[in-house]
């Protein structure tokens, strides 16, 4: 049972809700006050209004009907809402100061109610929801060592680079923050994820424009975090009304590895916008369920028909707004990542399901799911006019909502007909199912290139290799059952025995907001067990559960008050006698509900709106140690993860020298291009050239640059191409004799027994990673030399070492010709040679005659210069 004060406080956000309905709560005060139930039909509320109500536990269910919780706390609402009487106004005598005083109290009093209303409860659930949010934003930070380095923004991964790329570059172009042209002038950036480019150049002219480009790529991925955070939280409350449990799934959320590693600090991706466009998507699908199974609830303990609840949530301004929120979320999620088609088969699910649980429980699909069916179609049709008039994304993108829009209409419609029959509820889905496949058959028959490109999309998705991403959530590699607790935290094993709990239940009653929840969460869980890529979303779906299971566990032990497994679903109890385990075996089914008979046996099981600590000493210990044990251990996964995609310190110096070395040398793109190991090549070339919108070369040519015999000989195919390489050790690195040991393990100049390189130039060696200039290279060119092979040695120093640097020719038709990519006094024979770093970088050549004369040729120029050499 709530307190006085926490009545007062529901009294007052239910007010501001509904200042209409202040005359029928002076009216029920009256009427409360005989002494006597009272009923639906005795009050002038709506049943919608009635229903919220009811939620906010303003009021309570006794045999004969309802009497107010506490009829006092109410009438203080009321005197604080200054209707109810006029004692609080202020007399024309109130002094200046006084009144200012007061003011300043309202005005204090107002935010306090605002900030409150946000998270649905009083400041103290206010500071657990901001507590929560923190550790998001803070479990996102553990890579910020790694990303800003030097003044730089480090992104961690490679594809962030990308989106870096096209930040930029459009936000270069853009005039300013009304630059609507620009959206529909986006070049490649409009090719698959049109708006996540759109909404990082915006943000980033509305910041201060490229200037402000690293600092948006560095903290917008956490500003929707955070964002996506609070969305959890409006979400699992909306279902449980516990705040306890929203509370918690937000952390479940906010720690769980994957998500944190494809949202945290620096990593600009589509991830970050997909991931809070998902979760606005299944916010707004749940609040319109749960609105029309509050209504049909408070209907049923009024025994009155179903249709007039779900006209009344047809004709609610409210659930049309949230309608056009459904709508916008429709339409950004087809244009926020490629593989958008995918995001609206659970929405499809939902549809079907939910129309088939309407017609079993005697709802009205029509009038259910009007405002449903409305945001769909409204969504699909700005998904596809941004499509045709923007040029934004994949045909494929935009006709996908249409589909699921039209499905929706059409078994909507079905539903409507199938309602009026005495038809059972398991023919419908089989008709469902029917005319689905029939729409999947025309589209195929009517659009074959749509369907081609769909198989090639699916590839891409589900059958790219080489990539961590791509394996199972249960893989083998971690004895499959710890591959969730690696990727998703324990958040995922307290989820998945209450997920199947409630699978179970909502097959049994009308729970449409729970099978939202369900059916994403089974989903995901479908998709991550193909691709661990889609554990990030699945993290999002299971929080919710991971809460519940929770709480449920301090529950079980005595150190929490008791919670529902399906949360007070919708804030309302059951009408009647008839308890939820009654209820869960209405359809006639014989199932275990001894776990839901301890939760209502307790007299406690009611709406949790507060957060508070056991009064016990002991207990309030046990709470917090093991509250804290186990986001602590989720905690400990983070870092190990996170560390997977961050770049070291040796790969940005690789980077930053290579930038050096171009600048000096006079180097442009493509000449400073950067050769490396797929995975890495859009940084390296951030950082040197600005140019990271593909790897595709790197990911072509490396592998088989290193297997190759003679490195030297792919300078002809790298020239003009390629400026340099980055090699980084390798567990099953290339046999001898391949350019991956001359120049990884030999650094080019021959030691380690390997062969000496005339075009790799080692810039660096620093912790594993070898960076290398692609020369020219000078030519030394030896006349009537004697023997029958020539060798020019010198010294060269790398870091702190100094190695000797030995190249060799054969002697042909008299003349023997050494390329070197080193500058140095070369030994050749018994003479010395100069060659310099300009000879080196032109490719100049040197002539040594038998005179003792070197004749320096610039690689351009048919100009001899003349020297002397010493003889040894």
């Amino acid at each position: 049972m709530p307190s006085p004060e926490e009545t007062t406080e529901a009294a007052r956000e239910y007010l501001a809700d509904h200042p209409e309905t202040e005359d029928a709560l002076v009216a029920l005060l009256e009427r409360d006050a005989d002494g006597e139930p009272w009923n639906f039909a005795e009050i002038a509320l709506d049943s919608g209004e009635f229903g919220e109500f009811i939620s906010r536990d303003l009021a309570k269910n006794i045999d004969d009907g309802y009497r107010l919780q506490h009829p006092d706390a109410l009438r203080a609402a009321l005197d604080a809402d200054g209707d109810f009487d006029d004692t609080t106004a202020p007399d024309s005598s109130t002094t200046p100061t006084a009144a200012a005083t007061d003011q300043s109290s309202s005005t204090t009093q107002a935010s306090r109610m605002w900030i409150a209303g946000l998270v649905d409860g009083d400041l103290g659930t206010v500071a657990g929801l901001v507590g929560a949010l923190v550790a998001v934003a803070a479990a996102r930070l553990v890579a910020a060592p790694a990303v800003f380095r030097d003044g730089y923004v480090v992104s961690p991964a490679n594809d962030t680079y990308f989106f870096r790329y096209w930040q930029e570059r459009l936000a270069a172009r853009a005039t300013g923050i009304f630059d609507f042209g620009l959206f529909a002038d986006m070049g490649g950036a409009a090719s698959t994820r049109p708006l996540s480019h759109a909404v990082n150049w915006w943000v980033t002219v509305l910041f201060g424009g490229v200037e402000a480009a690293p600092t948006i790529a560095a903290w917008l991925p956490v500003a929707a975090a955070v964002g996506l955070g609070y969305v959890v939280y409006r979400l699992t409350r909306l279902l449980t009304g516990d705040v306890r449990v929203a509370v918690a799934a937000v952390l479940f959320y906010g720690l769980a590895p994957v998500n944190v590693v494809y949202t945290s600090v620096g990593f600009l991706d589509h991830q970050a916008h997909q991931y809070l466009w998902l979760g606005l998507l299944a916010l707004a699908l749940l609040a319109l369920a749960a609105d029309v199974a509050k209504r049909v609830d408070t209907a049923a303990s009024e025994e009155a028909t179903s249709v007039f609840p779900t006209r009344a949530h047809a004709m609610d301004a409210r659930m049309w707004a949230i309608a056009v929120g459904l709508a916008v979320a429709v339409a950004a999620s087809a244009h926020t990542w490629g593989g958008s088609p995918l995001t609206f088969i659970p929405v499809a699910a939902v549809v079907g399901l939910r129309v088939a649980l309407d017609v079993r429980h005697d709802v009205s699909p029509v009038y259910g799911n009007a405002p449903l069916v409305a945001g769909l179609t409204v969504g699909a049709g700005i998904a596809f006019a941004a499509h045709r008039w923007l040029g934004w994304h994949e045909s494929i993108a935009a006709v996908t909502p249409l589909l699921v829009a039209g499905g929706a209409l059409a078994v909507v419609v079905a539903g409507e007909g199938w309602h009026r029959t005495d038809l059972p509820a398991t023919g419908l889905v089989g008709l469902e199912a029917i005319v689905a496949g029939a729409g999947l058959l025309a589209y195929r028959t009517l659009r074959p290139q749509d369907v081609a490109r769909f198989r090639t999309r699916a590839e891409d998705l589900f059958f790219r290799e080489g990539a961590t991403e791509t394996v199972s959530l249960f893989s083998p590699d971690f004895a499959v059952v710890f591959g969730p607790l690696l990727q998703l935290g324990l958040g995922f094993y307290f989820a998945v025995a209450v997920l199947a709990v409630a699978t179970w239940a909502v097959a049994r009653r009308y729970e449409p907001g729970w099978l939202v929840l369900i059916c994403f969460a089974w989903y995901y869980t479908l998709l991550a067990t193909i691709q661990v890529r889609f554990a990030g979303q699945l993290a999002i779906f299971i929080a919710p559960f991971a809460g519940i299971g929770l709480v449920y566990l301090l529950a079980a032990v005595d150190i929490t008050r008791p919670v529902d497994v399906l949360g007070r679903a919708y804030n309302t109890r059951d009408a009647g006698d008839t308890t939820r385990s009654q209820r869960l075996t209405s359809a006639g089914d014989d199932v275990d509900t001894s776990l839901l008979d301890r939760v209502e046996d307790s007299d406690d099981t009611q709406e949790v709106s507060t957060l508070r600590l056991p009064s016990s000493t002991g207990k309030r210990g046990y709470l917090v140690a093991t509250v804290a044990l186990v986001l602590v251990f989720n905690l400990i996964l983070v870092p190990p993860l996170v560390g997977q995609t961050t770049h070291d310190r040796a790969q940005f110096d690789a980077a930053q020298t290579i930038d050096t070395h171009a600048d000096s040398s006079d180097r442009a793109y493509p000449e400073n291009f950067v050769l490396s190991q797929w995975g890495d090549n859009r940084m390296y070339n951030y950082f040197v050239s600005g140019e990271a919108q593909g790897y595709g070369y790197a990911q072509s040519n490396h592998d088989q640059f290193l297997t190759a015999e003679d490195p030297d000989g792919w300078y002809d195919q790298f020239q003009g191409r390629v400026g340099y390489v980055v090699l980084t050790d390798r567990e099953n690195a290339p046999s001898e004799n391949t350019a991956y040991a001359a120049l990884y393990e030999g650094l080019g100049t021959g030691v380690n027994n390997t062969t000496a390189t005339g075009h790799y130039q080692l810039l660096a060696s620093v912790d594993g990673v070898r960076t290398f200039a692609i020369v020219p290279g000078a030519v030394i060119e030896i006349s009537d030399p004697t023997g029958n092979r020539v060798t020019a040695t010198t010294t060269v120093t790398l870091g702190d070492e100094t190695q000797t640097y030995t190249r060799s020719a054969p002697v042909s038709n008299g003349t023997a010709t050494i390329r070197v990519a080193h500058p140095g006094e070369y030994t050749v024979g018994n003479r010395t040679v100069s060659v310099t770093s300009t000879d080196v970088l032109d490719g100049n050549q040197t002539r040594v005659d038998r005179d003792g004369a070197s004749h320096v040729a610039t690689s351009s120029s048919v100009s001899v210069i003349s020297s002397r050499v010493e003889w040894m």
